[in-house]
């Protein structure tokens, strides 16, 4: 009897020897909980659950990000779509990283004052490009309106009106030498322009920008002169006032190329026909940022698996070895009784 005692014993032994080899305690009980909670949701509904969990912590990330750009830029919404290939540089409608073209998405960032904004000859000066050239991208609502989609076209020069209520002052010209800007009367300074002001080799194909300052509109305003890297005239060429500050809804800072043309396609607000290169690298991202996390997990899933079902191999053999080992004994055991 007392033999058969021992056998049992070492027997336990044996078994929780073995489990605790492929199992260590921590990892053993983990798994444990992990089985009892899993075990409270019905089968058929562990799909539904994983899937809601993983829905919410894509809402959760999504809304990280929104409330992170929300404070870099100072605005809500703090993105906007670029519907049409003003600012697009090239003849080709070819889109570039670095430059706004259609269906990109820029980040709009808060202004509060002219000092915030570097104009086209205010970069000329100091080196501040954006965009590909020298100078900030402005996004305005068209003379303050909100019924018009907003416009998002580079500020070229700052127009300071003069107290005669007749005359601008530019004054980032006062810094720039002439062979950069001339104006058709001879006797227009700096601070006291009336007349044609022409601006050489701007943008990337080095054409010359003409402001027509004796028709900008009356009576006189300060304000922006703005023009889309892509086109060859200003938008206040028909002699619209320029931009003032009050219209202006933020400066552009940063972008998501191509992901906006979804949006214009959904809404058929495409203004000009998406570049060619943007549809392909958006239909390559959104494989890569749907397609890639699905592989993922599958392949998670299966390595996982896998392991699961390795160990519970090996458990069975180190079970099998171990009542192999305890036969003789117990053999011997009953010889002895």
């Amino acid at each position: 009897m007392r033999a058969r005692l021992l056998e049992h014993s070492d027997e336990r032994t044996a078994r929780t020897s073995t489990i605790q080899i492929l199992y260590p305690s921590y990892a053993h009980s983990v798994v444990a909980m992990s089985e009892k909670r899993s075990s409270k949701i019905p089968r058929k509904y562990r799909g539904i659950v994983l899937f809601l969990r993983d829905a919410g912590v894509a809402a959760l990330l999504v809304a990280c990000i929104l409330i992170a750009m929300y404070a870099f830029t100072g605005k809500w919404p703090p993105l906007v779509v670029v519907e049409s290939n003003s600012m697009m540089h090239g003849e080709e409608n070819t889109s570039h990283i670095g430059a706004i073209d259609t269906g990109d998405l820029v980040l709009v960032k808060k202004v509060d004052s002219v000092g915030d904004i570097e104009t086209y000859l205010d970069g000329f000066i100091s080196g501040h490009r954006t965009y590909g050239d020298f100078g900030d991208v402005v996004i305005y609502k068209v003379n303050g309106q909100d019924t018009r989609t907003p416009i998002i076209h580079r500020a070229m020069v700052y127009l300071e009106v003069n107290p005669d209520g007749e005359s601008y002052t530019v004054e980032a010209l006062r810094d720039i030498a002439t062979d950069k800007w001339a104006s058709t009367n001879p006797l227009d300074t700096w601070d006291n322009l009336t007349s044609a002001l022409t601006i050489f080799h701007v943008g990337y194909n080095d054409i010359q920008v003409t402001i027509d300052i004796a028709h900008m509109g009356s009576p006189f305003s300060s304000g922006y002169i703005t023009k889309g890297d892509h086109n060859s005239q200003i938008d206040q060429f028909y002699g619209s006032s320029p931009v003032q500050l009050s219209w202006i809804v933020g400066k552009a800072r940063g972008e998501i190329p191509w992901f906006g043309l979804l949006k214009l396609w959904t809404t058929d607000t495409l203004g000009s026909p998406a570049p060619s290169n943007s549809v392909r690298n958006l239909w390559i991202s959104v494989i890569l940022v749907v397609v890639c996390p699905i592989l993922i997990d599958i392949a998670m899933t299966f390595k996982e698996k896998r392991e699961i079902k390795a160990n519970k191999e090996a458990l069975r053999e180190a079970h099998k070895d171990s009542e192999d080992s305890e036969q003789p004994e117990k053999d011997g055991g009953r010889g002895l009784s």
